[in-house]
């Protein structure tokens, strides 16, 4: 009986030192955890590998979003090639889509880590990138109201452009028999046309994100004002097909520069608080820059589909 209450001591013991050895433990820095979580999450060094399942079922999310907008590029560069004979403009395309589904092949494959640094950088941004949105549908019923008391922005739109670019520099621009000043889009035109607000929107971290907030809301008043001004001219239908093809694209990628702006603007003040050790790491980088790249070529995108698909899809859609 003896022995076996010094057994059960010994025991009893022994959990207790194990016990104090875990309390003994130092406290983990739930931030740091959360930020190797979503930079680059390290290998087990004891030779166990972890759960790979969540993380392949995301890579699997994001190649099929590329090789879909492979497809959709490609599509337009035939559309490019048959409707409107330009055969630059459909080899740009074409590059674009055969770039997108590269990415999506060769982060399935060989270099799973470029869909990771993808889905690491959305995981960050994605709630900066819906609040970025959410200022756009302000400015848009912002917009709405000013139509509602008799403001009417279209002429602002079309001074901005003639203001910024002149006559002379849009792209098959002229005046025509009638006296009017011709356009003829061009994807390329787009591009410089709205990578400048797409840079803004993330440099306007350096103001506090004051010129973000703006620039996202401006757009959205401008956007809201003129579509409902066109749209009580026309039909509202007219409006959804003249900006929903390229629009589709064009949206999110201003959100995510938007929301990468927003984001630095956060960890700014998160490290004068001193809740982060470092305001730069090279998994930041390595993501943001990932994804700041996923959504200038969405911009691209955008800009082949408005000068060469848009009106034909709202042809289609909607007969003017």
């Amino acid at each position: 009986m003896s022995g076996s209450d010094d057994d059960r001591t010994g025991r009893s013991e022994a959990t207790a030192g194990r016990d104090d050895s875990r309390t003994d433990r130092p406290a983990v820095d739930l931030q740091d955890d959360r930020e190797r979580s979503v930079s680059s999450p390290e290998p087990d060094r004891g030779g166990s590998e972890p759960p790979a399942a969540p993380g392949t079922r995301r890579n699997r999310v994001w190649a099929a979003l590329l090789l879909s907008l492979a497809v959709v590029a490609v599509g337009t560069a035939g559309t490019i090639l048959v409707v409107h004979d330009a055969p630059t403009a459909a080899a740009g395309a074409a590059v674009l889509g055969v770039g997108l589904g590269a990415a999506g092949l060769v982060g399935r494959t060989i270099a799973p880590s470029l869909l990771s640094a993808l889905e690491t950088g959305w995981e960050e941004h994605r709630p900066y990138v819906w609040f970025s949105a959410a200022l756009f549908a302000v400015g848009i019923a912002l917009g709405v109201a000013l139509y509602a008391v008799g403001v009417d922005l279209t002429e602002l739109l079309l001074e901005m452009l003639t203001e910024d670019l002149g006559e002379g520099e849009l792209p098959g621009g002229g005046v025509d028999p009638v006296g009017e000043v011709t356009f003829d889009p061009t994807a390329s035109f787009f591009i410089a046309n709205n990578t400048p607000p797409f840079l803004f929107a993330i440099g306007g971290a350096l103001t506090l994100g004051i010129a973000t907030l703006l620039i996202m809301v401006f757009n959205g008043v401008l956007i809201g004002n003129v579509a409902v001004v066109l749209g009580a001219e026309t039909s509202p239908a007219v409006i959804v097909a003249l900006i929903g093809p390229h629009g589709l694209f064009e949206l999110p990628s201003l959100f995510i520069a938007a929301g990468v702006g927003f984001r630095f603007v956060h960890r700014v003040g998160q490290r004068i608080v001193g809740s982060r050790d470092a305001l730069f790491t090279k998994a930041y980088l390595a993501r943001t820059t990932a994804l700041v790249v996923f959504g200038w070529l969405l911009l691209v995108l955008a800009a082949f589909v408005e000068a060469y698909v848009t009106l034909l899809l709202a042809d289609v859609l909607v007969p003017l």
